[in-house]
């Protein structure tokens, strides 16, 4: 299987599977979740990590940092484990594809995180159009993004991720 096909196929198992990995997540009473964090990293480069941000997590975050900590803020690994999720557990072809695609670019690993990370920009601007409120208890801020370890919020690492009028609601809250 060629990585173009490898890349359409685990487009089309994320934006299946995300909604339904995330029910699964146990919340809190009052809880709503402001993000879905797409995780990429160098072993799992599509995705290897779904984690949601909590806006009572966030609120405290917010007040111990400020307003003004942007990184902090975004930095999906401040919101507890309990709110994590792979798809994989459920979907074992997921991470057979997965390695293949890595396996297909071979040593050629600049390649394969550019196309990867492309891809997941694609993916959270598609899951940004879910009507998350259906599936889960969101805010009016909720949004869908990339994330990765040397994600830089300030210089506009969000804005592939999300579509312009959710960017410019979580900006009027002064939050990118």
């Amino acid at each position: 299987m060629d990585k173009k096909q490898l890349m359409n196929d685990l487009k089309q198992i994320v934006l299946k599977e995300v909604p339904n990995a995330v029910k699964k997540i146990t919340l809190e009473n009052e809880d709503k979740v402001c993000y879905i964090s797409l995780l990429g990293t160098d072993d799992e480069p599509v995705l290897g990590l779904i984690q949601l941000g909590i806006e009572s997590y966030r609120n405290e975050i917010i007040n111990e940092v400020g307003i003004d900590d942007k990184w902090t803020i975004w930095n999906s690994g401040e919101m507890p484990v309990d709110y994590q999720t792979v798809i994989d557990e459920n979907h074992p072809e997921f991470r057979e594809k997965q390695e293949l695609l890595v396996k297909a670019f071979g040593d050629d690993w600049e390649d394969l995180w550019e196309d990867c990370q492309t891809l997941r920009f694609e993916l959270a601007q598609e899951l940004n159009q879910y009507n998350w409120s259906e599936i889960l208890p969101i805010t009016e801020d909720f949004v869908v993004y990339s994330d990765w370890e040397a994600i830089d919020v300030t210089n506009g690492d969000l804005e592939r991720s999300i579509p312009i009028e959710k960017l410019n609601i979580i900006k009027d809250k002064q939050l990118i």
